[in-house]
């Protein structure tokens, strides 16, 4: 059943097996998306797993009025107060800074095609990368082909040539290689989370990957669950890498969204996929 208040922008959704004792999976969709697309995953791991499906249903919310929200919901419910993130694309962001605000609390991570979107603040990134921020925790950072429907056109616009290349051909393939070379580059930059982690690439399915094949999501995520540290594992990590804690209720700071906001200068990853984000349409 549907959860919002009037005081609320972003709406929330319990589904799933509300038994499991598993951490409670957290869906973040993508910009101009909603969790309505991830249904045959939430199908999927429902059986197993407690899904919390968080909408943000406004394009435009301010990054920390978003996480402020969804923080509010997890302190007030009857939850497990560990979590299993899953984002997609922009959704990333958002699962970034969820995860800077309860380090300890987060159990595991899937990023699906995460990563090559404008994100945090440069140095919160590096710090988080820097400090291996989960530890020995699970995550799982899937790829799949951003430029599936651009190298198609590629191809097809040759084989109408004849196999002869015009030279806006060959500039649109330098294009190609150059782009997808730094998005692998973005995605396996992630890895730096986690000294526990894992590397899936799907080149058959485009940025899509949550709709086009959820059942490979459904296998990040089990490989998550099934390599969660013991209570033990956890305070020994906390220990040797101390992380800053919010205390319950604490809003994430409005820095984040206001640094991300105000980022002027245009980056490689930003200026690569401007130019290609309509790619798997």
């Amino acid at each position: 059943m549907a959860q919002a208040t009037q005081d609320t922008i972003t709406k929330f959704e319990i589904v799933g097996n509300t038994d499991s004792s598993y951490p409670l999976i957290i869906f973040f969709h993508g910009s101009g998306n909603s969790c309505a697309s991830w249904a045959d995953l939430a199908e999927l791991l429902g059986p197993a797993y407690q899904v919390l499906l968080w909408d943000r249903q406004d394009p435009y919310i301010r990054t920390d009025i978003a996480i402020s929200e969804l923080l509010e919901f997890l302190n007030t419910r009857d939850l497990p107060r560990h979590y299993v993130l899953i984002a997609h694309s922009y959704g990333g962001t958002f699962a970034r800074l969820f995860l800077e605000a309860r380090p300890h609390q987060v159990a595991g991570i899937v990023l699906a095609e995460t990563g090559a979107e404008p994100t945090i603040d440069a140095q919160l990134e590096q710090r988080q990368y820097d400090k291996k921020i989960l530890g020995n925790k699970p995550l799982v950072v899937i790829r799949g082909n951003t430029l599936k429907w651009k190298q198609l056109q590629y191809n097809q616009a040759i084989a109408t040539e004849q196999n002869l290349a015009s030279p806006t051909l060959l500039m649109q393939k330098k294009l190609l290689d150059a782009t997808d070379k730094e998005d692998e580059r973005l995605k396996k930059a992630q890895l730096q989370l986690s000294r526990n982690n894992r590397y899936v690439h799907i080149p058959d399915v485009s940025h899509d990957v949550i709709i086009e094949k959820p059942e490979a999501v459904r296998e990040a995520v089990c490989w998550v669950m099934e390599h969660l540290q013991t209570g033990e594992e956890e305070e020994r990590e906390e220990e040797e890498t101390p992380v800053h804690i919010a205390e319950e209720g604490e809003t994430v700071k409005k820095s984040f969204g206001d640094r991300l906001r105000g980022a002027k200068k245009m980056s490689l990853r930003e200026s690569l996929f401007k130019l290609f984000r309509k790619s798997d349409r």
